[in-house]
């Protein structure tokens, strides 16, 4: 067995494919681009060595292949028609995750038509706590009455958003399917959670992973049979400040995934799921929090979209 994870054996084998895509880049007078790739290239050395994030440097995706089949601008507030609480069963409910309460009353919604989950430590429905919340569109719960949810199989999944500040916090986008909760899952075939964005809860300019996400798949449920694959930790462009896009590509093959558009990382861990995933927004909180120094913090969120192959 290696003593290299696969994402850094990834970096291994991107050396030696960074040299042509140079030389591609020289032949076109492409001289921006070149200096990008140089730059790359000591990245993956300290990918390699010591599993520190890499700018996204691949290929970008060609949206022509693609349709808007759903999406959520949040021009029109909270719809709950598709979104409901994730680990939390009703409007009103409130349940503790980790080290913060989810409750509704943390989303909000700007005057430009943003949504914004924000964490706080208050004096709320569960006493003086942290407070958060995750929402998702999971088809098979209907907690109000009218929620419909939605789910698809296969296409691109993005994200455009602004990430929280400060220590302890874990914004998230991913794709889920309720089978994820049985441990014989065939892999991921039919079950698996795909962690489209996620970040260190370690909130520091001096850390090594700083202005960068990560990338995972899991598959068999949460317990012992549980598995992981994480594709590795990609810079964003200042994230905590600006908006950046995170996307997901799933077809019968292969998961591929972006970070503005721009390839990070593909894998077909746990053979592929074959059943459609919903989607969940989240912020989770762990011990770190204690040490935020910027709280109240807010994931804020231009949109959500789901394009099916053409």
């Amino acid at each position: 067995m290696s003593v290299l994870a696969k994402r850094q054996l990834a970096a291994l084998s991107a050396l030696p494919a960074v040299i042509p895509m140079i030389l591609k880049a020289l032949i076109h007078f492409d001289f921006n681009r070149v200096i990008a790739l140089l730059a790359v290239i000591p990245q993956l050395f300290g990918a390699l060595i010591f599993d520190t994030p890499v700018t996204p440097y691949k290929d970008k995706i060609d949206m022509s292949r693609f349709e808007l089949v759903w999406q959520d601008e949040f021009d029109h507030g909270f719809d709950d028609t598709f979104w409901q609480g994730h680990y939390v069963y009703g409007d009103d409910d409130t349940q503790k995750r980790d080290t913060a309460y989810w409750n509704k009353d943390q989303v909000s919604f700007t005057d430009d038509g943003c949504l914004q989950i924000t964490v706080e430590y208050k004096d709320g429905p569960a006493g003086k706590q942290y407070y958060s919340y995750g929402m998702e569109t999971n088809p098979n719960k209907n907690y109000n009455g009218r929620h419909t949810g939605y789910e698809q199989l296969y296409g691109y999944f993005e994200i455009r958003c602004i990430l929280p500040k400060g220590a302890g916090l874990n914004p998230a986008f991913w794709l889920l399917t309720d089978g994820m909760w049985d441990d014989d899952t065939d892999g991921g075939v039919t079950g698996c959670e795909i962690d489209v964005l996620e970040t260190n809860k370690d909130f520091d300019s001096a850390s090594k992973d700083y202005n960068s996400v990560y990338q995972t798949v899991h598959v068999d449920a949460y317990g012992d049979a549980h598995k992981q694959e994480l594709q590795g930790s990609f810079y964003a462009d200042d994230p905590y400040n600006k908006f950046n896009t995170y996307g997901v590509e799933w077809n019968e093959n292969e998961y591929i995934f972006y970070v503005n558009g721009i390839e990070t990382a593909r894998t077909s861990f746990g053979g592929v799921c074959r059943v459609p995933l919903y989607l969940i927004i989240s912020v989770g909180a762990g011990e770190q929090i204690k040490d935020n120094l910027y709280l109240p913090s807010s994931f804020t969120v231009d949109y959500v979209r789901a394009y099916q192959y053409k």
